[in-house]
C-alpha cells in the first residue's frame, strides 16, 4: 500500500524503551508527561510542546487505519522486521511541528544554516 509506512523500528526502541508504547498503543499520558518534562527548563516551549503533542494525537486519530494496516504488513525481504508506525508517526510528528513552531528569539535568523534549514523545511512534502 502507498504511503504505508515499513519499518519504524528506532521510532518503536525508543518508545518501548520508556514505555510509552505497549502492543500498539501509546500511553497518550505519558507521552506528554515526558514531552513536557523535557521542556521543564524552557517555559516558552511547554505550550508549543502540549499543542503539539495534541495535534499529532489528533493526526494519529485521524490516520489510524493506515498505521494499523502498516503495522500488518508482511516482510519485504528475509529477515526484514515490520515495526508499529504508530511510534514513527508520533515523533516524526512531533520533531517536524515543533521545527515549524520555534519561537521567533530561539531561531538563529543571522545563521545561513539555519535559514537554509527553514526554507527546505518549508517545502517538505510530510510537513
Amino acid at each position: 500500500m502507498d504511503g504505508i509506512p515499513r519499518g519504524c523500528c528506532v521510532a518503536e526502541c525508543a518508545t518501548n524503551a520508556t514505555k510509552l508504547v505497549k502492543k500498539g498503543k501509546i500511553n497518550r499520558k505519558e507521552t506528554q508527561k515526558i514531552f513536557l518534562a523535557s521542556s521543564k527548563n524552557n517555559p516558552q516551549w511547554l505550550p508549543i510542546v502540549k499543542d503539539t503533542l495534541d495535534e499529532c494525537f489528533a493526526e494519529a486519530d485521524a490516520n489510524k487505519e493506515e498505521i494499523e494496516a502498516g503495522a500488518k504488513l508482511k516482510p519485504s525481504y528475509k529477515g526484514e522486521k515490520i515495526c508499529h508506525p504508530i511510534s514513527g508517526h508520533i515523533i516524526r510528528c512531533m520533531r517536524m511541528k515543533m521545527f515549524n513552531k520555534c519561537p521567533e528569539n530561539v531561531f538563529q535568523e543571522n545563521n545561513q544554516d539555519c535559514m537554509k534549514l527553514r526554507q527546505y523545511h518549508a517545502k517538505c512534502p510530510l510537513n
